[in-house]
């Protein structure tokens, strides 16, 4: 599948909400697999022949497991050519020595990149604003129609994020 078909997956996946991610690798011609990763790792993205393979943490919450699926696919998307072998992000979203690959070619920018990709995945600006309108700011609420955690909604939002 060539790159403008795989936006046009994207696309198309932003118009149901909660966005269907856990779809989406297989239909971008990826291979997707949860496992139980090293401790402190939510994520990995690695070479499998002339595909790629993403692992997400199978002990993470749903919420935390759909994020990390989007971030990987951010970096599929936006950064295919500096991945290599592999990249593992950690808990914060970073490529670090706690895993299997430490990819110094993937730096803060394009992690920063990655979570933009995967919160403009997750919660469509045009979704958010529409429901919005319906329902307020009640996180709660929001972040369930969406699948996401109230942290990330809240952060979408730019509605504060009360700490316990």
């Amino acid at each position: 599948m060539n790159l403008s078909d795989q936006w046009d997956v994207l696309t198309e996946a932003r118009r149901t909400l909660p966005v269907p991610v856990k779809s989406l690798p297989a239909m971008l011609g990826i291979k997707m697999k949860p496992a139980f990763l090293p401790s402190g790792i939510s994520g990995m993205l690695e070479k499998n022949g002339e595909s790629f393979l993403v692992t997400i943490n199978a002990a993470d919450p749903d919420t935390r497991q759909r994020f990390t699926l989007a971030h990987e696919l951010g970096h599929y998307m936006l950064h295919r050519h500096l991945i290599g072998d592999g990249l593992d992000d950690d808990r914060a979203y970073r490529s670090t020595e706690v895993g299997k690959y430490h990819n110094t070619l993937i730096g803060p920018k394009e992690e920063t990149e990655a979570n933009k990709f995967a919160a403009n995945l997750l919660m469509p600006r045009e979704a958010i604003a529409r429901e919005r309108e319906r329902l307020g700011n009640d996180v709660s609420k929001m972040a369930n129609l969406f699948g996401v955690s109230e942290h990330a909604m809240s952060i979408r939002l730019g509605v504060p994020y009360p700490r316990a």
